[in-house]
């Protein structure tokens, strides 16, 4: 794909998230809001994201996952689990109960 790991990442949190606004986007990854303006700006001019008024209150935008978004995001998510199945092929059921601890571990704190 045309993306870098870290607009991957952001996609990955916008999936997770569910339809955040910016502000809570931002919140989200601890950045500031021209920050996320920017990096949004960038994966909706590639067709990744749309913006989309609030019913509430039309001056808030939603950031929704277009089809392509989608697609990316789940093709990374299978790539992922191919990995960890090739990972976990060579390892005894105690150490695949680890790895599995450990990646946990270090999702929860990404």
């Amino acid at each position: 794909s045309d993306l870098t790991r870290q607009q991957l990442h952001y996609l990955k949190v916008l999936v997770k998230m569910k339809n955040p606004t910016l502000t809570e986007l931002a919140k989200e990854l601890n950045l500031t809001k021209p920050t996320v303006t920017v990096l949004v700006d960038k994966l909706a001019e590639k067709g990744y994201i749309r913006r989309v008024k609030s019913d509430e209150d039309r001056r808030v935008m939603h950031l929704y996952i277009d089809k392509k978004g989608a697609k990316v995001n789940a093709l990374r998510e299978t790539a992922f689990e191919k990995m960890a199945e090739k990972i976990r092929s060579g390892l005894s059921s105690a150490e695949t109960a680890k790895l599995d601890e450990l990646i946990r571990k270090v999702l929860n704190h990404s």
